[in-house]
Formats: C-alpha cells, sequence, structure tokens
C-alpha cells in the first residue's frame, strides 16, 4: 500500500513543473432563478480555448496561461455573456461565477483570483447555499475554519448556532445529546467507536480535509431519520483543479502542561509518540499457553491447589511473573506541541477524461496536563437531612499523551460533463497515554484526608482509537431522461477503539498501614479491552425534473440506504490477589517490594509444600464481551413543487427498518456448555444475555419555504424522526467504573424514540456574505431514552424509556460588515449567533418514587443530559486580502448543562457554564502564511457541581492558556 502511495506522490512531482506556470479558470454558471446551467459554453474571446458546464452542477473549469481575457458564455435561448478583464495568475485560479439576469446578459457577481478572494467566496459561497437550501441548515467554510484555528471538525462545529460540543468530540445540536445528533461523512454515516454514545467522534477529522460542514435543523425524507437536534454534513474537499502542494508546521505551548518536570508517565512503548501500541502493552504470551486452561491455572483457587501440585505451582509463578509489575506511575519532562501537514494534488487527462488526484496526511503530538484539579462525590444519605453526606473527596492529578496520525488519498474521474465517479480513503488513527492519580479523604472507606490517613488511587491507560474509511460515489446526469440526475455511494468503515493493559489499583494509609481490603477495594488489576466496528453502507438517490414549464425546481426524488454494523467487544480483567506474601503493609506501600520477584508466585517450599506469594487470576466477567449487529434499511420518496412564484414546499415520507441484535459471550457459552453435557440448552439463561429489537418507523415531512423577497425567505416545517438505543446501552451486563464511576447496566427492554418536530425561521441576506436569522422550535419527544437508577442497588444506573419529554427553542443569528458605520471599516466584520432552550423530561415513575422516598421534594421532571439552556457565539474579524492580513477574535458561552444524575433522592450533577475567548492573526507573504493564535485565554476552570443547601463540588480542574505559531507555504 505505501508503495502505491509513493508512486501517486512521486507522478505528482514529476508533473508538477509542467504545470506550475498555468493558471486555470473556474466557476459555476446560474440562470435568472439561481439554477445551475447544464451544458453552457465558457470561452475566452476569439479563441476555441474553454470548456463546458457540468451536467451535473453547472460547473466549469480549464487552464490557460497566465493574462488578462474576456471571457464569453452562452447557452441556447441565451444572449451571450460577456465578462471583460479577467485577470488570470500562475499557480493560482480565477473564480468566475456567472449569473444570466432576464435580460441574458447581466452578470451579477464576480470574484476575482482565490488568492485575493478565496475567503470571500468561500462565506459567499455558504451563504447562497444556505438562502437557497430546502430545510434550515447553517454552514461554516472551510476558509472560516481556518482563520478560527480549528483543528479538528469538533472544534469547528462549537461555532455553528446552538451547537456545543461536549469531551472535545461529541456534537450536541440545539441542546440535546448525541444520540439526537447524526454525523455523515459526504452524506455517508459515520459510526461512532465509542460503546457509550451514539454520534461519531469529530475529533477523529482533521480540518484539513474539509470543504466545509453544514448542519441541517430540519428533516427531509433523503437524510436519515435518526436526528432530531440537527444532521451534522462533512464535506471533503474537492479534488483540485491544477497543480497544488503545500507543507504546514505548527508550534504551541500550554501554561500548564508543556515543558513540565512532573508529568507523569509509563513505559508504553517505542511507538507512542505516533498514538501506536507496539506490543508493549499487549497481554503477556504466556496467555495463549494451552497449559492454563487444562491445568485452570488462573482460576481463583489456584493457590490453593498448587500447594500440593508442583506443576501448577509452577505455571501459576510464571504467569504472576510475566505480569510482573508496571503499576508504578514515573515522571518525565513534557515536550512542546507541535503538528505538520502536507497536501498534494493535480488532474491529469485520461484522453478527454479529467482525472483529480489528491492526497494529505497530518500528524500532531500534543501534551495535556493538570494537577490542580479536584473530585468530589456527596449523596442525600435519609430522609429530612438538610445537607449531602460526603463520600469521597480527592485531589485529581492527570497527565495524557497524545499523538494522532491521519490522512485522505482520493480520486476523481468525469468519463463526461455528466459523469462524475469519486473513490477515497480517510486514515485517522490516535494514541492517548495516560497516568491519573486521586489522594485524599474517602469517608466510606474510612479515610479522613489526613497525612496520615488517606485514600489513594491510581490509573494508568492507553487508548487507542482508529478509523480507515474506503468510499466509492457516483453522481449522473441523463440528459436523455429530461436531466434526471442518480447519486449512488458505497463505503466500507474499520474502526477500533482499543485499551491494552489499563493498570488500576487503590489502598488507603492509617497510621502506617497500607490497606487493601478485598471486601471495601478493587483489587489491583490489569484491564484488557478492545471494540471492533465493520460498517458498510450504500446509497440511490434518483431526481427526477417534473413539471419545468411551471419551475424549474419542482423535482421528484426518490431512492434508499442500507447500513450495517457488526461489533465485536471483549474484556479481560486479571486481579492481583495475596495468599501468603508479603502484605503491602509489610512492603510498606510500595508496589515495587509488593510485586517483586520475590513476593510473585512461588516463593518458598516449606515440608514439601509450596507456598504462593501474590498470584494473577482471571476477574474478567464473560457478560462483559458482547458481539452486536446493528442494520438499517431505508426507502423514500419526496417532492419539491413551487406552489407559487413566492411557496415552495417539500415534502415526502421515510421508512426506517431498525434491527439490534445484541449476544453477551455467555450465549455461545451455554451452547456449548449444553452440548458438552449433552443436554438442551439453557432458553432463559440465553434471552437473560440477549437483547434483540426489530422495528418499522414512519417518518413524514413537510417543509415550506417562502420568498417574502428578493434576499429573504420565511421556513416553516413539521417532520417526525427517531432515535435509536446504541448497542451498549441495550446489552444485558453492567460494567466497572474506575475512579469512583458508579457501575453502569444495559437495558435490553429499550424502546425507539420517536420525535414530532416543529420549525420556524425567518433569514434576510441583506448583501453578499451577511445574514440575519430567527428561528423557534418545538419538539415533543415519546419513549425518550433516559438514564436511571437501577432498582438493584445505591449508586448503579442504567438506561429506561420515560412516557416524553417536551424541548423549545429560540435562535438569533447575524452576521455583518462594519462597512455600513462608516466605509473605513468596510474589512471589519461582526458576527454571532445565540440559542436559548428549555427542554422537561418526565423521570421515570420508579426513580421518582425512590427518590421522593429520601426527599420529599424530588422533582418529577429534569433537562436533557448535555443541554444548554443558553449558547453564544460571536466573532469579530479583519480581512484586507490586499496586505494579506487576517484577524479574528472569537468567544463562545455555554450555559449551566446537566452531567449526569445523582446518587438516589440526590441533586443531579451539572457541568458549570463557561466562556472561551480565541484570538487568531495572521499575515500572507506571497505563498507563505504565518500564523498566531492564542486560545483559552479566560482559563476557565472546568467544573461539575449540585446545589442542595450550598454548592456541592464534584470536580474542578483548569486546562491552561494555550499560544502558537505557525507557518504555511501552498500553490
Amino acid at each position: 500500500m505505501l508503495n502505491r502511495i509513493y508512486y501517486v506522490v512521486a507522478l505528482l512531482l514529476v508533473t508538477a513543473t509542467a504545470f506550475a506556470q498555468k493558471g486555470a479558470i473556474s466557476g459555476t454558471v446560474y440562470d435568472e432563478d439561481g439554477f445551475p446551467m447544464l451544458g453552457a459554453n465558457v470561452v475566452i474571446q476569439g479563441t476555441s480555448i474553454g470548456a463546458q458546464t457540468d451536467f451535473i452542477e453547472g460547473k466549469y473549469q480549464f487552464k490557460v496561461d497566465p493574462g488578462t481575457y474576456n471571457i464569453v458564455t452562452s447557452y441556447v435561448g441565451y444572449g451571450e455573456h460577456l465578462s471583460e478583464g479577467i485577470v488570470v495568475t500562475a499557480n493560482q485560479t480565477t473564480i468566475l461565477d456567472i449569473t444570466f439576469g432576464e435580460d441574458s446578459g447581466v452578470e451579477l457577481e464576480l470574484d476575482v483570483t482565490v488568492t485575493a478572494q478565496a475567503l470571500e467566496r468561500g462565506e459567499v459561497a455558504v451563504m447562497k447555499l444556505r438562502q437557497n437550501s430546502d430545510k434550515v441548515q447553517d454552514v461554516i467554510s472551510s476558509q472560516e475554519i481556518q482563520r478560527l484555528g480549528a483543528g479538528t471538525a469538533a472544534a469547528a462545529l462549537t461555532k455553528v448556532t446552538g451547537t456545543t460540543v461536549v469531551d472535545g468530540k461529541y456534537v450536541y445540536v440545539r441542546g440535546l445529546g448525541d444520540r439526537y445528533s447524526a454525523t455523515t461523512l459526504n452524506g455517508l454515516q459515520l459510526p461512532s467507536i465509542d460503546p457509550y454514545r451514539n454520534s461519531a467522534q469529530l475529533d477523529l477529522i482533521p480540518t484539513n480535509l474539509l470543504d466545509n460542514i453544514t448542519a441541517s435543523k430540519t428533516f427531509t425524507p433523503d437524510l436519515p431519520g435518526d436526528f432530531t437536534g440537527g444532521s451534522v454534513n462533512i464535506k471533503i474537499k474537492a479534488l483540485p483543479e491544477r497543480f497544488t502542494w503545500g507543507v504546514s508546521a505548527s508550534g504551541s505551548y500550554n501554561d500548564l502542561s508543556n515543558f513540565r518536570n512532573d508529568f507523569m508517565t509509563f513505559d508504553g512503548g517505542k511507538k507512542i509518540g505516533l498514538g501506536y501500541n507496539d506490543g508493549t502493552l499487549d497481554g503477556p504470551a504466556i496467555l495463549n499457553d494451552p497449559r492454563l486452561s487444562e491445568m485452570e491455572v488462573l482460576e481463583a483457587d489456584a493457590d490453593r491447589r498448587s500447594r500440593s501440585d508442583a506443576a501448577l505451582a509452577t505455571a501459576v509463578h510464571e504467569v504472576a511473573n510475566s505480569f510482573g509489575n508496571a503499576f508504578n506511575l514515573g515522571t518525565k519532562r513534557s515536550g512542546p506541541d507541535y503538528g505538520l501537514s502536507a497536501n498534494i494534488g493535480n488532474q491529469f487527462n485520461i484522453g478527454t477524461m479529467p482525472l483529480g488526484v489528491f492526497a494529505t496526511v497530518s500528524y500532531n503530538r500534543d501534551y495535556s496536563q493538570y494537577t490542580n484539579g479536584v473530585r468530589g462525590n456527596y449523596v442525600n444519605p435519609n430522609l429530612g437531612e438538610n445537607q449531602l453526606q460526603e463520600v469521597f473527596d480527592l485531589t485529581d492529578s492527570k497527565s495524557v499523551e497524545s499523538g494522532k496520525l491521519g490522512g485522505m488519498v482520493g480520486f476523481a474521474l468525469r468519463p463526461s460533463p455528466a459523469n462524475n465517479i469519486t473513490f477515497y480513503t480517510i486514515y485517522s488513527h490516535q494514541g492517548f497515554l495516560e497516568g491519573r492519580v486521586l489522594k485524599g479523604s474517602n469517608e466510606r472507606k474510612g479515610a479522613a484526608g489526613t497525612d496520615d490517613n488517606y485514600y489513594y488511587s491510581q490509573a494508568a491507560s492507553f487508548l487507542e482509537r482508529q478509523l480507515i474509511d474506503y468510499v466509492l460515489q457516483g453522481d449522473h446526469t441523463l440528459t436523455g431522461l429530461g436531466n434526471t440526475k442518480i447519486e449512488w455511494s458505497a463505503n466500507y468503515i474499520n474502526s477500533q477503539q482499543n485499551e491494552p493493559d489499563l493498570r488500576f489499583y487503590e489502598y488507603i494509609e492509617q497510621d502506617g498501614r497500607f490497606l487493601m481490603d478485598p471486601s471495601q477495594f478493587s483489587r489491583p488489576s490489569r484491564y484488557f479491552r478492545d471494540l471492533s466496528d465493520n460498517s458498510y453502507q450504500g446509497t440511490l438517490d434518483v431526481t427526477v425534473p417534473v413539471l419545468q414549464n411551471k419551475s424549474k425546481g419542482n423535482a421528484i426524488k426518490f431512492g434508499g440506504q442500507y447500513r450495517t454494523k457488526e461489533r465485536d467487544f471483549n474484556e479481560s480483567i486479571y486481579a492481583y490477589e495475596n495468599d501468603r506474601g508479603l502484605s503491602f503493609t509489610e512492603a510498606g506501600g510500595d508496589f515495587d517490594v509488593y510485586l517483586g520477584p520475590g513476593n510473585l508466585g512461588a516463593i518458598e517450599q516449606v515440608n514439601g509444600r509450596n507456598s504462593i506469594g501474590v498470584y494473577v487470576y482471571d476477574n474478567s466477567n464473560l457478560a462483559n464481551s458482547y458481539t452486536g449487529k446493528f442494520d438499517v434499511a431505508a426507502a423514500y420518496a419526496m417532492m419539491t413543487y413551487e406552489v407559487t412564484p413566492r411557496l415552495k414546499a417539500i415534502f415526502g415520507l421515510r421508512v426506517e427498518n431498525t434491527r439490534i441484535l445484541v449476544e453477551s459471550d455467555k450465549v455461545p457459552n451455554e451452547y456449548l456448555q449444553a452440548e458438552v453435557a449433552g443436554r438442551e440448552p439453557d432458553l432463559n439463561r440465553i434471552a437473560a444475555n440477549t437483547a434483540d429489537i426489530d422495528t418499522t418507523s414512519l417518518m413524514p415531512a413537510l417543509n415550506l419555504v417562502y420568498k417574502v423577497g428578493e434576499n429573504s425567505n420565511l421556513r416553516g416545517s413539521f417532520t417526525q424522526t427517531i432515535a435509536r438505543p446504541n448497542m451498549r446501552e441495550v446489552a444485558p451486563f453492567g460494567s466497572f467504573g474506575f475512579l469512583g464511576e458508579p457501575p453502569v447496566f444495559g437495558n435490553p427492554n429499550l424502546k425507539l424514540t420517536s420525535v414530532d418536530n416543529y420549525d420556524l425561521r425567518y433569514e434576510i441576506f441583506p448583501h453578499a456574505g451577511e445574514v440575519l436569522a430567527f428561528s423557534a422550535f418545538y419538539k415533543r419527544f415519546r419513549n425518550p431514552i433516559v438514564t436511571t437508577f437501577r432498582i438493584a442497588g445505591d449508586q448503579q444506573f442504567t438506561w429506561t424509556n420515560s412516557e416524553s419529554a417536551d424541548l423549545y427553542g429560540l435562535e438569533v443569528e447575524f452576521r455583518k460588515s462594519l462597512g455600513f458605520l462608516n466605509e473605513k471599516l468596510d474589512d471589519f466584520t461582526v458576527s454571532s449567533n445565540l440559542a436559548f432552550i428549555q427542554a422537561e423530561q418526565r423521570i421515570d415513575e420508579q426513580e421518582v418514587a425512590l427518590g421522593q422516598a429520601v426527599d420529599p421534594s424530588f422533582s418529577a421532571v429534569r433537562r436533557f443530559n448535555g443541554q444548554s439552556p443558553f449558547v453564544a457565539n460571536a466573532n469579530l474579524s479583519y480581512a484586507t486580502p490586499e496586505s494579506g492580513w487576517d484577524f479574528v477574535a472569537a468567544y463562545n458561552f455555554f450555559g449551566d448543562r446537566l452531567q449526569s444524575i445523582g446518587a438516589v433522592g440526590s441533586p443531579d450533577i451539572f457541568e458549570r457554564g463557561r466562556s472561551q475567548l480565541d484570538v487568531s492573526v495572521s499575515k500572507k507573504v506571497d505563498n507563505f502564511k504565518f500564523s498566531l493564535r492564542a486560545r483559552n485565554l479566560l482559563n476557565p476552570a472546568f467544573e461539575s457541581f449540585s446545589t442542595f443547601d450550598r454548592e456541592y463540588i464534584f470536580q474542578s480542574y483548569e486546562r491552561g492558556r494555550e499560544f502558537s505559531f505557525g507557518v504555511s507555504y501552498g500553490i
């Protein structure tokens, strides 16, 4: 594979010289109604040099020597259109978009060269896209993303109206969690590789791949039906129209993370900096030895049985020493954060067929740390208490070192102006090496938090995530069938999330004694988890223009989609147990002694009997490993119809069948045991470890667009959509929570959520690139999936369907040049968007009864998880294309949002709202661009809290301020 990539890159470089001195002219031809004109001719006056617009989007492009030209555009039934004085620069693309007026000769919009107008064109283009859209949507261009300094798609989405991002990667639209937000890449859905999440991790997608991001707020039947807050489509960059290449490098400094001598770490191998496990963190090779199962070496009672069994004692000794001691964290000096990227592309001709080729690669190395953190937990223990009782109150220190490697290779072939075929593959890999220490008081475990009586826990982990996406897409216009358009796509995605050798232990020190009582504490353990998803997807969309004599926008569209995801999740836990070795107290609380060679395995032989010290046994729960299959089959039909010259209706129906099947590994184990024992399988046991959902959903949609004026629209819609549980939520088992997190259990009886959506928006586009929009929305949920208490015990959680929920909100957005105040302010632009959102979900009746038994004032309603009542973005930008200077100050704020529900009868836990201020300044000098950025200048605390008689802090830490410098070069 690498040899092929090298060959393509070499081919691009060889041809560079031949194309380096050429320029290009490119654009789109529109009719008087704003529709693309298919098959229009665009040529240089007096010559035959030029091109015909394609039969798909009305776009054209051709190469030409540097110079100044007059361009003639013609189309059957229209007069010729002349564009004079078009300047073409070497190694640049001049953008010439042409709109025929009713007199067939009025040029309404002209952008000059990309070097002078790239930013303006990008923002003008996305505003035009919004204005002509059939649905309520918000768009952010790649140029704006670059100006804001966003490194990933997740960071870019924080600037979209009504959108917030949780944990740096999960998008929440209109206050609704990732369950209600669909994510697509070039129209194909991206899967989540986190078993606890529904939507994709958007920090996997670097922004150097992006053309734009569109957040659709209303549903149309040609979109997947499993979104309610919004459907986010990430559009990959179009393949190049000419030879292009670029490189960039950046370095950054965080005042809490970089160049620190106390950065916690452990040996994860030589490839950790790239984000890979090179095998160092794999389980010991002896785990594959068949003797282990034959002799039951990893059983908890192996210590007792090996006392009189020399062979077993030897095997127990070998296993214990192969695991050894890898618990203690070390420290090192952290380096700087930095990033590197490169891209190259070109367009060739295979006969008369243009072939575009593009490749990009990026690498980032980052350090993050805080040592000033706080972690707490508080509950309401009894009826009538006027304050919460402390469970624990700990100091929190955490260090994370990450490596990220990604890239894309793409090919686009145009056999004719009416046919496009595109293939691309995206690769993204991330690795996070983490060390974390909690220390302080833990009342439930008898630790007061003093110097001689404290609780201590430590985790050392490595998380590795990878996504490989292979995509083949095509679009074809059948000119002989009234310009019927056929679009199809197919892809295969392999995504993985692995946690090899997570090491966790906890203990209490009391008056010089180091206690690890198994009745109170989890034993020192090594966790190995791996998740692998294989996803396949195919789509077909057919658009048939109809009633063209009434309006060119009238069309019937129909199609279908099928996608399937196969998952395999495995968890193995190996725990350390002490039989007759030194106790942790006798080892002085030192793991190098407690798990040293002299205290592991068979430590001595007395009177012919083996004495076993600390040994390792398999503490895995078979139910915690599972396989799953997630299938969705969909079909739809819709129509776009211009009722009057000002009123357009988009209506139709989508049908989706959902099948989710999850089986814990206890199911195949039951069949195996039944076969060995010669009995019938226990169907009750199989049912208890299986989740099976098979549901068909009907989703009607009606969208109306009323053209109030030439540059303003009034939009209204009613739609029905759904939300699905993920495989982990229906998986019939519980999972252990680290570092004070409560265990969580799946619920195989979950139902799909259905949602009624009502939307209204009024939008004005006063000038190119400007907008003023007001939106109102209401959503009614039936059977919403919510987190609740598990009846079986205190602070154990599960998912359930509550009866109903309601959400309503307002959005305001504007973008305006300040030139209306004074012409000297033409280069300044101010933009802002605000969202006000309120929501109530009815709490499960059993939870309410439990809560009110402890606290009679316990509410029967609560917010949605992750829902902020207020979200705001504000940007001030200054751009002078002539001088190359660009400045942006970006402010973001979100209000307090529900993080998790409290223990029985205890108040819920909220993430405190916070502000972020980023500043970016850049300067272009010829083909170079230099940039300075400052992020998180306000450095607010990241806090979660509850309010009862006073405010109780559950978590608090700071991320620090970041300052970066970057340089790029490109043609």
